[in-house]
């Protein structure tokens, strides 16, 4: 099963380190190999992300397909790459969260990590649990805007 899944809390030390929770990590070694550089970037919604290279170029070839000449696309590119930044696991599986980052996501020691299939996000807890509160409708509700589950069932 591909992608990144699962909720986490880890701890950021003093010099803006955090572990990249096992089961998060590369698992093969021809995934390590690829894995181990990941593109760290402002998120949506108040979080970052965490863009394995393969998603990153991805996101960049949707991003190569509009107008530079629309004012929404620079200024959405502005802000997504103007702080995006290369960062590599060491042999421990940390990664290391820049300090305009941090700031950016008010990340404190205890850090939410959660996978999010094809990235993974950073949070800080209380920010997260404001997101969800302030959403406005249950999972539930978005699963049925989202999904009609019956046609699944024809397939």
């Amino acid at each position: 099963m591909g992608g990144f899944y699962g909720r986490f809390v880890v701890t950021m030390d003093e010099k803006g380190r955090i572990a990249l929770p096992s089961k998060l990590r590369p698992s093969s070694r021809s995934d390590r190999k690829a894995g181990e550089t990941f593109v760290l970037t402002k998120g949506l919604d108040g979080c970052l992300a965490l863009y394995p290279r393969g998603q990153w170029e991805t996101i960049q070839k949707r991003l190569d397909s509009l107008s530079f000449t629309r004012k929404d696309f620079r200024f959405f590119s502005r802000q997504l790459h103007s702080v995006a930044v290369l960062v590599t696991l060491d042999r421990q599986g940390r990664l290391l969260i820049p300090a305009h980052l941090q700031q950016d996501a008010e990340l404190e020691r205890d850090v939410l990590v959660i996978g999010a299939y094809r990235w993974i996000e950073f949070w800080n807890p209380e920010r997260y649990q404001s997101y969800l509160d302030q959403y406005g409708q249950s999972y539930e509700e978005v699963a049925e805007k989202l999904f009609d589950f019956n046609d699944w069932q024809k397939e």
